[in-house]
């Protein structure tokens, strides 16, 4: 019904059943390291494995997004339902209710794009057991964005990361993952770089945590906004 003002060629939905979904498959492992009465409770992240999986399974459904075809794009980005809820307020609405969404002027298509949330360079020192253990978050993984054969390769670092993490029992949501991947001890097998963004209290009417996990989002916004000012 939201979209449904647009040519239909434009919405896409596919009923997916979990099991479907590679991460899902480690249900019962990620289940079983959550169960231990000294693994660290950080509700939900690391005591329901149905959430963190969840989470996990966005790079299963990006990977079946373009294998199915439904990308005919240069770039990809994944956004949470939700991610754009501040602009149900009306001081926030675009002009003529116009939204759209473009890449970054300074975004390296080398790169996979996250918002930023903790600095580097406090987090480049942390192991996976710091991320999992206290709950550390370096990038927010509510909004990703990147070439298409970039996400492909990161996706694949990812789940291979992931395996290596369950190997050493450990699981947590995407957002400790990737701090894994690019801690000490893992970064060295990482084949793709990550660009992050930071903005500023106030920038896009955002405050408070918005600013550090929404950030992304809204740059993508502001910059297919001014691409389109630029041609009419």
């Amino acid at each position: 019904q939201i979209r449904s003002h647009l040519p239909p060629e434009r919405t896409v939905l596919i009923r997916v059943n979990r099991s479907e979904l590679g991460s899902f498959k480690d249900y019962d492992r990620v289940n079983q390291i959550y169960s231990k009465p000294d693994y660290p409770k950080h509700h939900p992240n690391t005591v329901n494995a149905n959430y963190s999986l969840t989470m996990n399974a966005k790079y299963d459904v990006l990977q079946m997004a373009m294998n199915l075809g439904h990308v005919n794009t240069r770039y990809i980005a994944w956004l949470d339902i939700g991610f754009f809820r501040t602009l149900l307020q009306e001081n926030f609405r675009p002009k003529n209710d116009t939204f759209t969404l473009g890449v970054p002027f300074n975004f390296d298509d080398k790169k996979v794009a996250f918002s930023e949330v903790g600095g580097r360079d406090f987090h480049k020192n942390l192991l996976p057991w710091d991320y999992i253990k206290n709950n550390y978050v370096w990038v927010a993984g509510g909004y990703v964005l990147a070439e298409q054969s970039v996400i492909r390769k990161f996706i694949h670092a990812y789940k291979r990361s992931f395996q290596a993490l369950l190997k050493d029992n450990m699981a947590s949501t995407d957002q400790q993952v990737i701090g894994s991947m690019y801690s000490p001890q893992m970064i060295k097998d990482q084949e793709v770089e990550i660009q992050t963004y930071r903005c500023s209290d106030g920038q896009f009417g955002l405050h408070s945590s918005d600013i550090q996990y929404f950030c992304l989002g809204y740059v993508c916004k502001e910059a297919a906004e001014l691409r389109r000012a630029n041609t009419t």
